[in-house]
């Protein structure tokens, strides 16, 4: 049986795969750049702060500026229109645990080792979104890897590219956080959904 919030997707440590050849560019989100040339520019400043054994506050800084939190945790309630109406005078809790919650998975499959090196495949142009396509190859600890479609969908927002939401293997991040919380709403209200991220992020703590 599938628990809540039990599978958050693996495609939000694919923002951070660490390629054969380390790219050392700074990222610049706030450009005229195309989605793909944006996000390659924030992969290579990651595998850079990787490389020179950084701190993970100062590689989640930089994660952060490329992820939208703030429109994940909108989807994840409904969207806009039911957002503030289902979390209330919680939100900014919310939003500060789910985006907590984002972080400390990354930190905790980081922590396993895993390799990874990512292919390009071009990106979708859209009115409402840019699509970007790529295959990512995964090598665990004990040498076998497994390939991996993953997309991202990008929005410009003042200016600067941002993710909104990870497709991995066709499965979305945003829909799965949807079903996950929408689950936990219904059978208690935001009272439910705020325990079980702590819960979630109690054991994710506990596991180091």
């Amino acid at each position: 049986m599938r628990r809540p919030l039990a599978a958050l997707s693996l495609a939000l440590v694919l923002l951070l795969p660490t390629p054969s050849l380390a790219g050392s560019g700074a990222a610049d989100l706030a450009t005229d750049l195309a989605a793909q040339q944006v996000f390659e520019r924030s992969h290579d400043k990651l595998v850079e702060l990787l490389a020179r054994g950084s701190k993970p506050s100062e590689i989640q800084q930089h994660v952060d500026a490329l992820l939208d939190y703030e429109w994940i945790a909108q989807a994840a309630l409904g969207g806009p229109s039911h957002y503030a109406a289902r979390c209330g005078d919680r939100c900014a809790e919310f939003q500060a645990l789910l985006t907590e919650l984002i972080r400390a998975s990354y930190i905790e499959r980081l922590a396993k080792g895993d390799k990874a090196t990512v292919m390009y495949l071009g990106e979708h142009v859209r009115e409402a979104a840019t699509k970007l396509d790529t295959k990512v190859t995964l090598e665990d600890g004990a040498g076998k890897t497994k390939v991996i479609e993953v997309d991202y969908i990008m929005h410009k927002v003042d200016g600067a590219w941002h993710v909104r939401d990870i497709i991995t293997e066709g499965v979305s991040l945003a829909k799965t956080y949807r079903y996950d919380l929408n689950k936990l709403y219904k059978g208690g209200g935001m009272d439910e959904v705020i325990a079980a991220l702590r819960t979630k992020l109690d054991e994710l703590k506990d596991q180091k």
